[in-house]
């Protein structure tokens, strides 16, 4: 492992439990020698990802700034925005795109209909790779190696048992999905809340991440399952193909079907 990774694992560390670091703990988590960290630290301080703060070093402004960049300013979803409106619009469902990074599922944006609720994973924070569909139905586009990993690591936690209390059974489900092309979930993680979910591929048809309808059980329940995958689908095809757009190519369409 490079330098600049080793230093850069220093951020991995940072979590709604660990908001702040000092140099013992972050010895003891990477096993990095006191004058190595020491130096990171005073390397990532000074880029602005990382602050002195009370107890010890704490998140820095350069997030604050590079997040109002993703929000005002983000490529895929500037282009994406009449498309995620016109599914708002039609459906007066919420939608959102998941993002896979790492081994998690990250909301990385989020338009909101005509219900307000507040989202336990909404913008900003990472997903269980099991249990909603926006997560699911990437979980189950991973290459088979990745994909049992990560299932013979979580595989005793009581919702992966009910996906398939073997193997066999859970690599079964997880291809029924991708042969469906959707992913329906109830109440999995927010009371009251369900949602479908179709995949999003990058420009190597790799996934990476996933285009989700999502809103209250009666709003979601009034519409047929059918017509919203008739609309998640190929809007989802569409933001794949925003992927692969280059400034040279400025009419990619990005419609989906109207009407439910």
């Amino acid at each position: 492992m490079n330098s600049l990774r080793r230093m850069l694992q220093i951020l991995d560390l940072y979590g709604p439990d660990t908001p702040v670091l000092d140099v013992d703990t972050i010895g003891q988590r990477l096993d990095y020698p006191p004058a190595t960290i020491y130096r990171y630290l005073k390397e990532l301080c000074a880029c602005g990802l990382l602050i002195r703060s009370p107890g010890g070093y704490a998140p820095g402004p350069r997030f604050i700034e590079m997040d109002l960049l993703i929000r005002e300013f983000d490529p895929l979803i500037t282009r994406c925005r009449p498309l995620l409106r016109s599914l708002v619009e039609q459906t007066g469902l919420d939608v959102l795109i998941g993002q896979l990074y790492g081994d998690r599922i990250l909301s990385t944006h989020q338009e909101t209909g005509p219900d307000r609720f507040d989202l336990m994973f909404g913008r900003g924070r990472t997903m269980d790779m099991f249990r909603s569909a926006t997560a699911r139905v990437v979980t189950a586009h991973l290459p088979t190696r990745q994909l049992r990993r990560l299932y013979d690591t979580h595989q005793h936690l009581d919702y992966v048992q009910r996906l398939g209390a073997q193997w066999p059974q859970f690599s079964a489900h997880m291809q029924d999905i991708r042969r469906a092309g959707y992913c329906v979930s109830q109440e999995q993680i927010n009371p009251g809340i369900a949602g479908i979910s179709a995949p999003i591929f990058d420009d190597a048809k790799r996934i990476f991440g996933s285009l989700t309808l999502l809103g209250s059980l009666e709003r979601f329940h009034a519409l047929n399952q059918t017509a919203l995958a008739t609309l998640i689908q190929p809007a989802a095809r569409a933001v794949s193909q925003a992927l692969l757009w280059e400034p040279r190519h400025p009419d990619v369409s990005l419609t989906t079907p109207n009407g439910m």
